[in-house]
Formats: structure tokens, C-alpha cells, sequence
């Protein structure tokens, strides 16, 4: 999945809207500057009708890999009534939103751009109607602020790695599926995640209470179903809508924010018969289909032997901006004007690399022009978009090819999983200066438990590296 800066630029357009009997009023795109009432269209390299477009051509893909409940079951249509009646107070261009129920008892919603929407039959049984109504607003709330598409064009700016899942850098991929990762979001063989930014959650916090209090449900029933969650996190697992929605860590005071600029008003107490009915429908669910899910997708990463992990003898490769060599026995997905993620067999699936490296670069915003503030704003944008992800100490000069560096530990959970539970992740960062303001990093990534024996191999690729002049 992507590059990415920590925190989006945000450009006001000014633009007059007459409404009947009021002064005209400027048009706002940024939600801490009041409430919104168009869509943020700056920075983004997509227009409206291409992502439009694109949801539409992602919606068979997807399905292919989830068991969705039957469009006529009580909790499809509930849902589909309760999220139209949401979506027809979402600010700006009304996209052509749809809403489907997954057959799945995990807790979790995404969206994709444009306008589809899924949530899962556990995040239905798990709520009450408001705070389901909630998470409905803040996945409505994640497209009107068009955070996928906004995403990917960040991404094709800077080419900064976007986690795929918790913990995990992402794969260069190609196709519909790369393509999808370019926008935070990916197929595992658990179903489909998504990865947003803490401000990005931010403003689906914001804006998500701006269309459910304007609906008529209470805003801070999104908040206690995001604490109910929290608490069930624990020491880490818990749902998975928390690894795809990071807590930006004031879901309450933003949505305070928001209301003291409403006024006051009564909000719908208790739940109406119509979400009683979809919901105790549920729970005489027979087994569920399973999903079509492709084999990429299915495939999932196991420690490998330490004698598969890298041959002796290695392979030259010529990218349009370096030189780099590599293990002959492991593989290379990218080209020469792309991000390159090499990896061994079994090393990596269409969602995530275990085992490898990931070579890129990407131009640092504004006083990045220095390997110091380049590398900071790296690290910041590695992190912002992988919660879980550490740093151990602070950035350490070294050199690549007599050319300075910078080179960081860092720490999270693997891709991999032994007895149920992820294993710790070892990665290294170098970062150097290319031409320009251009900084291009190398990214070693292996369990913490087999880093040490990939070492001489991450280190032999890092001495290999050449600056093409």
C-alpha cells in the first residue's frame, strides 16, 4: 500500500452558496474550521467521477472475497434503509452510496471510494442502533473527506510505505489489487482491511458527527462504541476495526468540538422496532458460505528455513534511479521507475512482505531538503499509518557506498503467526540523499527471530546499492 505524508495539506476553496432567506456562506472542506459543506478536492490527483468510477469497477473484485448476507435478508435491508437516511445528510456531492451486510462475527466497516460500504454482522449485533448509526457516519464520513483517493495521491507523490495489515509494510503490487493498496486498502484471507492515517480519522470523527447528529442520533454514541472496543483491545488483539481505524486519541473532544457549534437538540432514544427485528434476525444465521478468495489472497506467510532464507550468490539489478544487487534465489516485484520489494519464496503475498526488503524514495516536504528532516519525516509517516510500529533509539549515521546515511531500528507484529498470535517484527530503515531533494530508503524487513540470520544478506544488498548519476 503507499507514500504518504503525515499530515494532508488542506486547501479552503472558496466558493458562494446562496441559500433561501440566509447571507451567502464560504464553503468548507476542513471540519475544525466548522461544519463541512463540500468535499476536499486539493492535492488530489483523482477526480470525483474517476472515483466514482473506480468504486464501482473494485465492488465484483471485493465481493469475490466476502460472504455477504442476501440483499433481502431483515439486516440488509435495515442497514441499506438506515444508511441512505445517513448518506442523504453527508455534506457535498451526494456519491451513489451502497451498503452491504458481511457474513462475518469480527467487528469491523470500511469503505471504498466513491461510495460502497460494507460492515460486518458482529459490529451490528455488538452495537445499539445509535452507535451502530455511528459507525455508519464515520465510514460515509471517510468518503465525502475522499481519504482513499487523497491517499493514492499522496502515495504517487512520495512513494512513503502505507502498513497493509497491523504492523506490516506493503508490497509492490500490481493490478486492481495494487492499485486498491495504493488507497489503504487490501484482501487478506480474513476479509478486506483498510489503513487511514490518524488525521484521517480525525476528520471521519468530525465530519461522521456532523451526519448522524444532523440524522438525529446522538453524536457521542460513535465515541462509547470506539471506547467499547478500546476496552476489548486489551493487551493488543481485539477487533480489527481498531487496527484499521487507529484512534487519533480525542475521539471525544472532537466530537465536542462539533456539537458546540449545533445547537441543542433531542436525539432518538432507544432502538425502533425495525433495528430490534434486523438484529435478532441475525442470530438464527445458519453457517456462512465461504468467500471466493482468490489464492493470493488465501495464502498465508510461515517462517521459513533459515537455509531458503538467501542464496550466496546474487543478481544485478538496474532501476532507473540506482544500482542495486540482491540474493538470486529471491524474487522482485516492481520496475525500474517503481518501488522495488524483493523478497524469498514465501517471503511475501500479494498483501504483505514477511521476509525482504523494500526500496524506494520519495521528496520530503517543505525543510526536508536534509537527510536529518528527510529521514524524520519518513519515519513520521511510516508510523503515523502502522500504530503498532516502534522506533528502538534514534536514527544513527552510517554510510552507504561512502555516501552518508542514516540507518533506525524499529519494531512491530508480523505478518506471520505462531499459536494464534502475530510474532515480533524486526525491520531496519536506511535512508540517503538522491538527486535533488529526493531521499531513497531501504527498508529490511524479517521476524525478529530470523532478522540476525538475514543480516549479512540485508547488509550485502545495502553495500551494493549505487546512485545512478
Amino acid at each position: 500500500m503507499i507514500p504518504l505524508s503525515r499530515c494532508a495539506q488542506r486547501t479552503t476553496v472558496f466558493v458562494l452558496i446562496f441559500a433561501s432567506m440566509q447571507l451567502p456562506a464560504l464553503a468548507n472542506v476542513d471540519p475544525k474550521k466548522g461544519r463541512v459543506t463540500t468535499n476536499p478536492t486539493s492535492g488530489n490527483s483523482y477526480t470525483i467521477e474517476q472515483e466514482v468510477a473506480y468504486g464501482r469497477q473494485a465492488i465484483p473484485e471485493i465481493e469475490k472475497e466476502l460472504p455477504l448476507l442476501p440483499v433481502d435478508h431483515p439486516a440488509s435491508k435495515y442497514i441499506d434503509s438506515l444508511g441512505h437516511r445517513l448518506a442523504a445528510k453527508a455534506p457535498g456531492y451526494q456519491f451513489p452510496y451502497s451498503f452491504r451486510v458481511v457474513r462475518q462475527k469480527e467487528i469491523n466497516a470500511f469503505a471504498l471510494p466513491g461510495g460502497p460500504i460494507y460492515i460486518n454482522i458482529g459490529t451490528i449485533q455488538a452495537g445499539s442502533e445509535a452507535e451502530v448509526a455511528g459507525v455508519l457516519g464515520h465510514e460515509i464520513a471517510h468518503v465525502v473527506m475522499r481519504h482513499s483517493t487523497r491517499q493514492a495521491s499522496r502515495q504517487a507523490k512520495a512513494s512513503v510505505p502505507l502498513a497493509i495489515l497491523s504492523g506490516v509494510l506493503g508490497a509492490s503490487v500490481g493490478g486492481w489489487a495494487g492499485s486498491l493498496a495504493q488507497m489503504g486498502i487490501s484482501i487478506g484471507a480474513g476479509g478486506v482491511f483498510t489503513k487511514y492515517s490518524r488525521d484521517a480519522e480525525t476528520e471521519a470523527d468530525m465530519v461522521g458527527a456532523q451526519i448522524i447528529y444532523d440524522a438525529g442520533y446522538d453524536p457521542y454514541a460513535m465515541v462509547t462504541f470506539f471506547q467499547k472496543l478500546k476496552q476489548q483491545q486489551g493487551g493488543g488483539g481485539g477487533p480489527s476495526f481498531l487496527a484499521s481505524h487507529p484512534d487519533p486519541g480525542n475521539r471525544a473532544k472532537n466530537v465536542a468540538s462539533i456539537l458546540s457549534r449545533f445547537p441543542a437538540k433531542n436525539y432518538q432514544q432507544g432502538d425502533i422496532p425495525e433495528f430490534v427485528a434486523a438484529k435478532d434476525a441475525l442470530s438464527n444465521l445458519g453457517p456462512a458460505a465461504p468467500a471466493q478468495t482468490s489464492i493470493e489472497a488465501a495464502v498465508a506467510l510461515h517462517r521459513l528455513p533459515t537455509k531458503e532464507l538467501a542464496s550466496d550468490t546474487f543478481t544485478n539489478y538496474e532501476h532507473g534511479a540506482f544500482r542495486v544487487s540482491y540474493p538470486s534465489n529471491w524474487q522482485l516485484q516492481g520496475d525500474r521507475n517503481t518501488a522495488l520489494t524483493l523478497y524469498p519464496p514465501g517471503g511475501a503475498s500479494a498483501e504483505t512482505v514477511a521476509y525482504g526488503a523494500i526500496l524506494s524514495g520519495f521528496t520530503p516536504g517543505g525543510g526536508g531538503n536534509n537527510l536529518d528532516e528527510g529521514t524524520r519525516q519518513l519515519l513520521s509517516s511510516i508510523q503515523d499509518t502502522n500504530p503498532g510500529l516502534r522506533s528502538i533509539g534514534q536514527p544513527a549515521n552510517t554510510s552507504v557506498n561512502g555516501r552518508p546515511a542514516k540507518s533506525l531500528e524499529l519494531q512491530g507484529n508480523s505478518s506471520i503467526q505462531e499459536n494464534g498470535q502475530p510474532i515480533p517484527e524486526r525491520i531496519r530503515l536506511v535512508a540517503l540523499r538522491g538527486k535533488g531533494n529526493l531521499i531513497l530508503y531501504m527498508v529490511f524487513i524479517a521476524p525478529k527471530v530470523d532478522f540476525d540470520a538475514l543480516l549479512p544478506a540485508f547488509e550485502r544488498i545495502t553495500q551494493s546499492f549505487v546512485l545512478r548519476e
